[in-house]
């Protein structure tokens, strides 16, 4: 695996896909390599042939010490590290558990994750009688400064902001943001910070103990390859005694690492491979490797996509372009309402329905954005095939 070939060769010897399908879209939900496939089916017939001494003994070391890979992966002490099944349960289980004061408010992006912004207005309707703020970051982007003062002119405006909810990496724009200058900004503020990590672990270094943010919530089944269901949630120390999972089971009161490894019975295989699905990482080369790879690959069919369609690319710095994922504009179709989920998501249908290719499409400051993802078995004929199909589509 030291010279492992990306491309087709990679994904012949290490994925396994349903024939015909042309699959861009890793960032939504990950691609669990063959090996990694056969030892979750190997963990699962091991429960299943002894189901008490799995879950009474052999559930809490496997637990430990996929813990503490994964704090070893994102610069973590593994004590301020627990396992949750994705970043919007990591977001949930923060916010229903803070203590709100009545009148606080919440600032997010008009960028947030669609789920992570219904979970912050459910809490500012019903535990704080406040509001969501959410400041706005358009294209063209001048320089990361841009998205700071955006940020701090919204946190200057409203001094009742209690929480920030910020993307490490944006989901629907793959806008890599400019963390340790806001979360500073924040701290001068005395707001808490918090990092929704959904996309970075895997496409971006993160050193948690180094960044201090309040809390952050990343998964590890997109980039880091682990079957889907495993993400971490990082509770910087002083947070401990009160952000308590969403589910109060046998270890209430027990401590942090307890409460959220007791959850009833239910599966947790996912969190248990993540060491082997770290050795898969290292194995084919890593990060760096990963990323030498996927800009090539990715400045190469956003050009050649944009070019086809007749439609300018996204205006970011270089600095804020996400290793894994970029974006480009679409023009306006038949039947697909531009800046609408509606017209997104009947898109993305029909791309899967009848060409088989899995993508993602994003609406944006009132258009639509097809969403591309590169990782490790993709090659320059997959985004050929969708070029290609776009470009034969009914424009208005």
């Amino acid at each position: 695996m030291a010279n492992a070939i990306f491309g087709a060769a990679m994904k012949k010897e290490c994925f396994h896909f349903e024939e015909g399908v042309t699959f861009l879209n890793h960032g939504s939900y990950g691609a669990i390599p063959i090996k990694i496939r056969d030892r979750q089916k190997q963990l699962h017939d091991e429960l299943n042939d002894n189901p008490d001494l799995f879950y009474r003994q052999t559930e809490y070391q496997l637990y430990t010490q996929a813990r503490e890979a994964a704090a070893r992966f994102v610069g973590a002490d593994p004590e301020n590290l627990v396992f949750v099944q994705n970043a919007t349960t990591g977001v949930n289980s923060v916010l229903k558990a803070l203590p709100w004061r009545d009148g606080d408010e919440i600032l997010t992006t008009v960028h947030t994750y669609r789920a992570v912004a219904n979970a912050c207005r459910k809490v500012a309707e019903f535990s704080t009688g406040g509001h969501i703020h959410q400041f706005d970051i358009r294209f063209p982007i001048k320089d990361e400064q841009q998205v700071v003062e955006s940020m701090t002119s919204h946190l200057d405006k409203h001094p009742k902001i209690r929480l920030v909810v910020l993307d490490h990496i944006t989901s629907p724009t793959a806008l890599v943001f400019p963390l340790r200058e806001m979360i500073e900004e924040c701290r001068k503020r005395g707001v808490l910070v918090f990092i929704d990590g959904a996309h970075a672990p895997g496409q971006v270094e993160i050193k948690l103990e180094e960044l201090q943010p309040d809390f952050y919530t990343g998964n590890f089944h997109k980039w880091v390859f682990t079957p889907r269901g495993c993400a971490i949630l990082w509770i910087a120390k002083q947070h401990h005694d009160w952000c308590t999972p969403l589910v109060t089971s046998h270890m209430y009161k027990k401590g942090v690492q307890l409460e959220y490894f007791m959850q009833g019975t239910r599966d947790n295989i996912p969190y248990f491979l993540v060491p082997e699905a770290l050795k898969f990482f290292s194995e084919i080369g890593g990060m760096e490797k990963i990323h030498q790879y996927t800009k090539a690959l990715l400045d190469n069919v956003t050009s050649m996509i944009s070019d086809k369609l007749g439609t300018p690319k996204p205006e970011i710095p270089k600095s804020m372009e996400a290793p894994y994922m970029r974006l480009v504009l679409l023009p306006e179709y038949e039947g697909y309402p531009a800046g609408t989920h509606e017209g997104a998501e009947r898109l993305i249908l029909d791309l899967m329905r009848k060409h088989k290719i899995n993508t993602a499409v994003c609406p944006a400051q009132g258009q639509l954005y097809l969403r591309l993802s590169a990782t490790v078995y993709n090659q320059l004929s997959d985004y050929e095939k969708i070029a290609e199909v776009l470009n034969a589509l009914p424009r208005k």
